[in-house]
C-alpha cells in the first residue's frame, strides 16, 4: 500500500487546538467563516471581537491574520483596518482554502470547479504521456492502478484514495509539464474529500478500475487520442458518482 499522503482535506477540526496550536485555530476557524459567507466580502475583521469569541490573544489574531493574508482572503488597509478580499483573489488552489470552501454551503460548486479543472489539465497530460510515456513511467502508473485494486478487494477506502492520488500524481508526472505537477496538491485534496464526504462506495466498482488500467493501456499503445477520450471519460464518471452521492449543502 502507498504511504499516506501529507497532503489532506481538514473536514473535521476536533482537536485542532490542542495538536496544532491555538494560532492554527483560529485560521481555521477565520477560514471556514470567510469561505462560508458569515464574513462576507469586505468585511471589517476586527481582532478584539475575535479575541473575546476564541479565547486568545492580540498577538494570536494578529498572526492568524497573517495567514489568511498570504492566502489572498484578507488584506489590512489603513485607517478600515483588516477586511475580508473578493473570491477571486484568494489562492483558490490552496489546500486550505479548497478544505474550507468544501465544508462550507458551496461545497458542491467547488467540487466541480475542481472537476472541470482535473479535465482541462488531466486529459492533456494523458494526451502527452502517450507520446513521450518512459518504461519506468509506466510501471509507476501500473503500480499504483494494482494498489488501487488491492484495496478496492480488500474494501479498504483510505488506502484505495492513497493508491489513486498516487496514481493521479504519477499521470501528472511523466507527462513532462512541471506546471501541471504543481495541481497534484490540489487534486489531492480533492479525492480526500471524496472519500471523507463519503460519496464513496462501501465496494467500488470494477469499472473504476477498468477505466485507471484502459488509460494505462492507451499511454502504453502511444494512442494519445485514446488516452485523452478515456482519461475524460474516467473522470466524468468520477463526477457523476460524486454527484450523486454527495450530501445535499
Amino acid at each position: 500500500m502507498p504511504e499516506p499522503s501529507t497532503t489532506r482535506f481538514a473536514y473535521d477540526d476536533t482537536g485542532l487546538d490542542a495538536a496544532r496550536g491555538r494560532h492554527q485555530f483560529v485560521v481555521n476557524r477565520l477560514g471556514l467563516m470567510i469561505a462560508a459567507g458569515e464574513l462576507a466580502e469586505d468585511s471589517q475583521i476586527l481582532p478584539d471581537e475575535i479575541c473575546e469569541r476564541f479565547g486568545v490573544s492580540r498577538p494570536v489574531v494578529r498572526e492568524a491574520l497573517r495567514v489568511l493574508e498570504a492566502k489572498g482572503m484578507v488584506s489590512p488597509k489603513p485607517k478600515t483596518g483588516t477586511r475580508v478580499l473578493p473570491i477571486h483573489q484568494w489562492n483558490l488552489l490552496d489546500q486550505d482554502v479548497i478544505s474550507w470552501r468544501i465544508m462550507g454551503p458551496h461545497r458542491t460548486r467547488q467540487l466541480s470547479e475542481l472537476t472541470d479543472l482535473r479535465v482541462a489539465v488531466e486529459i492533456y497530460a494523458a494526451r502527452k504521456c502517450a507520446i513521450d510515456v518512459t518504461a519506468e513511467q509506466l510501471a509507476e502508473m501500473h503500480k499504483w492502478c494494482d494498489a488501487m485494486a488491492a484495496a478496492a478487494h480488500a474494501g479498504n477506502l483510505e488506502d484505495f484514495t492513497e493508491a489513486d492520488i498516487a496514481f493521479h500524481t504519477a499521470l501528472l508526472d511523466a507527462s513532462g509539464n512541471t506546471v501541471f505537477r504543481q495541481f497534484a496538491t490540489p487534486f489531492a485534496v480533492f479525492l480526500h474529500a471524496k472519500n471523507e464526504l463519503h460519496t464513496l462506495p462501501e465496494r467500488v466498482d470494477e469499472t473504476v478500475l477498468d477505466s485507471h488500467r484502459g488509460v494505462v493501456e492507451a499511454i502504453a499503445a502511444h494512442d494519445a487520442d485514446l488516452a485523452e477520450s478515456l482519461c475524460r471519460k474516467m473522470i466524468e464518471a468520477s463526477r457523476a458518482e460524486l454527484l450523486r452521492n454527495l450530501p445535499q449543502d
